[in-house]
């Protein structure tokens, strides 16, 4: 009996380390703020003469936050930030159109991971 017991209690301990790893975390208001900052700078992007300076310095600095609060949606905004970082590089204006869909579609999605928060 004692060892389904301990058997039990290791299983449990262990699952509760997983649940933790993907559990949300609390709310953090200053990276929803940025968040909405990152918003902003992609609407504000002129596929005509692309600027993605602001968004790349935000979608950095949100991406190093999540990463050092282990924010489940960390992965997702690194890869905002490479995304920022690759179209700053282009000046196509088709490419740009796309790339905003693109950020749009990713913002989207922390933001309703992060809803309810």
């Amino acid at each position: 009996m004692k060892k389904i017991i301990l058997a039990a209690t290791v299983v449990t301990l262990a699952g509760c380390s997983t649940v933790q790893k993907y559990w949300p975390r609390d709310h953090d208001p200053v990276a929803f703020q940025q968040l909405v900052n990152i918003d902003i700078a992609v609407e504000r992007v002129d596929c005509e003469r692309p600027d993605w300076a602001v968004a790349v310095q935000t979608t950095e600095q949100l991406a190093k936050n999540a990463a050092w609060r282990e924010d489940p949606q960390a992965a997702n905004l690194q890869g905002l930030h490479q995304h920022a970082v690759k179209m700053s590089t282009s000046s196509n204006k088709t490419f740009c159109e796309f790339g905003k869909r693109t950020a749009q579609q990713r913002i989207n999605a922390v933001k309703s991971a992060w809803a309810g928060r």
